[in-house]
């Protein structure tokens, strides 16, 4: 009797399981479409992918949907940075790919609000003129090690939603402790 349970319950658990991955199947070759059936912008953008574009999982092809449409609404500045970063990562090592996608994975592990404070700081650095900006560099790579680590650490632990007031800013610029 107990046998005849198990194998009941095993079987219907397989059951269940078949059914949620065949809905989940369904609803990711849903939200999935036909190249014919991307708007015209979309397929300009895309445009290298269409011989392949029915071999691409749906996942991808949702994800470059995306990067078209943002890539629609870009000003001409933008898409010249997304270009040159784009560049960058074709020249990058595996390593340095490596280190990219644990930068990348721990940015969207942060609170939102720390995300959007670092969003800002990265506005106001991108801002500013490009012989300043390697002047800023150049001061981050000159600070020892520790210093760095020490920086890192504090940006780290900074509680989402608590920015450092300006003196505290005046004085990650100055360096001081």
């Amino acid at each position: 009797m107990v046998r005849t349970m198990i194998k009941t319950l095993f079987n219907l658990s397989i059951i269940n399981m078949l059914f949620v991955v065949t809905v989940a199947y369904a609803e990711t070759d849903a939200t999935a479409p036909d190249w014919d059936q991307l708007s015209t912008s979309q397929q300009a953008v895309l445009k290298n992918f269409e011989p392949r574009w029915e071999t691409i999982p749906a996942e991808r092809k949702q994800r470059l949907i995306t990067g078209a449409m943002r890539w629609n609404t870009m000003t001409p500045e933008q898409r010249q940075h997304a270009k040159s970063r784009l560049e960058l990562w074709k020249a990058a090592s595996k390593d340095d790919k490596d280190k990219m996608r644990q930068r990348m994975q721990e940015f969207r592990q942060l609170p939102l609000e720390l995300k959007q404070a670092l969003r800002d700081r990265y506005q106001w650095f991108s801002g500013l003129p490009e012989n300043e900006q390697q002047r800023l560099r150049e001061r981050w790579q000159n600070l020892p090690a520790e210093r760095r680590q020490q920086i890192r650490e504090r940006l780290h632990n900074t509680q989402a939603g608590h920015r450092p007031g300006m003196q505290n800013q005046h004085q990650l610029r100055r360096g001081a402790h």
